[in-house]
């Protein structure tokens, strides 16, 4: 198989996965609603936020030197296990040594991030996962730089089934609310480790060790890409915090349906970034010239079909939020469309940033760029959420979403070999956001709290619209690619 057909193979069982997940957990939502209130939606929201940044703090982001140097050492066995053993075990170690500190500091650990939520059981549950999920991640990594997209998609597809039905039996059988849906999380990564052992002595892939030098190369790449990677979710846990403090912890758990909803959009971004960016590396390696006009090709392509993604869901996410949900959660849609056109910004970002991502000069000083936006983003939550609420956050989102993919254009233009041109990738994504501003007119001023048959209708026929538009538009260019698709040559020769 080709590295082209690789990427477009393992896209598809990323997307395919995660989409899978996202609509289980869309239908599993009227039972979420009705088995968890806003204020466990809440207090989870806050616990997945506060593991989300800490994951990377006691891993050092060597998940991203796990993907980064496997690369480098595929073609030596032996020195792949060391490093992969190393990295794991102080992985490990490090999550440790963070667990017990915690517990030592817990009234300041309460007091900064978790006001209104008792350490036990709560907090205590949240410090135990994130043990397990650091190592977790470790070995999603590994899968994924090696690129075993099928492999990667079963196990967390079985992984989040398990899940999903501990969580019905501890909120739906015991009732246990938000302790209830933390211990299933705690159950099902103790359960992943295991079972990350037994794969990785089955494979060959590991050797317990602390190799000093390996480890301190991949420190040496990941840990100035740590503020890169800490930046984003700092700023959407503190925006948490913020509606925590200035509302409740029922105004989190609103918003946080709202992340679910407006990060969809991500979910397919990450999910083809996730097959494109190891194949992307090796493209890199070999200077194929064939294959950088094929990522140029391609990127369009996929602008084109995120468009198409964003639209979809800026406009219907009323619907299904007023027909899945509780209605103490409806006025959760309000805030989604806001959410949606900062996830769509951040589609150009994900092409820039494997530039560089893939120069480790420049990987070195991404924490600029994602600083910066976090910094933007708290700096602007602190000020929005106290006058508009959760609003105020999803603002604060947008204007950060722009500053990051605005520094990371600016710093790719050095090692911008490739051709991506910001105004192409604007020209196709900014229309998609007119024709959503028109299509959700009646809903913001008529239809706030209700389903209404007509303004589906209206919705719908702004949406067919749109779609002839980028047919006539784009007929040509989309021909071709229907062309490749069917000679099954998607992305032409760039692979031999």
């Amino acid at each position: 198989m080709t590295g082209k057909s690789k990427v477009l193979e393992n896209s598809f069982f990323y997307m395919f996965s995660s989409l899978l997940v996202k609509a289980i957990g869309f239908f599993l939502l009227p039972v979420y609603t009705y088995f968890l209130t806003p204020e466990d939606y809440g207090i989870t929201n806050l616990v997945n936020g506060f593991n989300s940044v800490a994951t990377f703090i006691v891993a050092f982001s060597l998940y991203q030197a796990v993907m980064r140097f496997y690369v480098d050492y595929k073609n030596d066995r032996e020195k792949l296990k060391r490093f992969y053993g190393s990295v794991t075990c102080f992985v490990f170690l490090s999550s440790l040594v963070f667990l017990l500190v915690s517990i030592a500091v817990n009234e300041l650990i309460v007091s900064l991030f978790f006001e209104g939520v008792d350490f036990f059981p709560v907090v205590l549950i949240a410090l135990v996962t994130l043990c397990f999920l650091s190592v977790h991640s470790v070995h999603q990594s590994m899968l994924q730089g090696m690129q075993k997209g099928k492999k990667l998609t079963l196990i967390n597809i079985v992984v989040f089934l398990i899940q999903v039905a501990l969580n019905l039996v501890m909120i739906g059988v015991l009732r246990m609310g938000a302790v209830g849906v933390l211990l299933a999380a705690l159950i099902v990564n103790v359960g992943y480790m295991v079972f990350m052992l037994i794969d990785v002595r089955r494979n060959d892939l590991m050797e317990f060790c602390l190799d000093k030098r390996l480890l301190k190369e991949a420190l040496k790449y990941s840990i100035p890409i740590m503020p890169h990677n800490l930046s984003t979710h700092i700023a959407s846990f503190a925006s948490r915090i913020f509606i925590n403090r200035e509302g409740s912890l029922g105004a989190v758990g609103l918003y946080g349906v709202a992340m679910q909803f407006g990060a969809l959009v991500d979910i397919v971004q990450v999910s083809v970034n996730k097959a494109f960016a190891p194949w992307f590396y090796d493209v890199m390696n070999r200077r194929d010239k064939e294959a950088k006009e094929e990522i140029l090709e391609m990127s369009r392509l996929l602008l084109i079909l995120y468009s198409l993604v964003y639209l979809v869901i800026g406009l219907f996410s009323q619907e299904v939020v007023i027909l899945m949900t509780n209605e103490k959660y409806t006025l959760a849609w309000t805030a989604i469309p806001i959410l949606v056109v900062g996830y769509s910004i951040k589609s150009i970002y994900y092409f820039y940033v494997n530039i560089l991502f893939f120069h480790k000069e420049a990987a070195r000083r991404i924490f600029i760029a994602t600083i910066s936006g976090s910094l933007a983003d708290i700096l602007f939550a602190a000020i929005l959420v106290p006058l508009a609420g959760m609003y105020g956050a999803a603002i604060a989102f947008l204007i950060a979403k722009v500053i990051v993919v605005s520094i990371v254009v600016f710093m790719a233009r050095k090692y911008n070999d490739i051709g991506f041109r910001i105004g192409g990738m604007l020209r196709t994504i900014l229309p998609s956001f007119a024709f959503m501003s028109i299509g959700l007119f009646f809903s913001y001023t008529k239809y706030t709290e209700e389903f209404n048959l007509q303004n589906l209708l209206y919705k719908l026929a702004v949406l067919c619209l749109y779609l002839l538009i980028i047919r006539i538009k784009y007929r040509k260019f989309l021909k071709k690619y229907m062309v490749r698709l069917k000679n099954k040559s998607f992305f032409g020769r760039a692979g031999h």
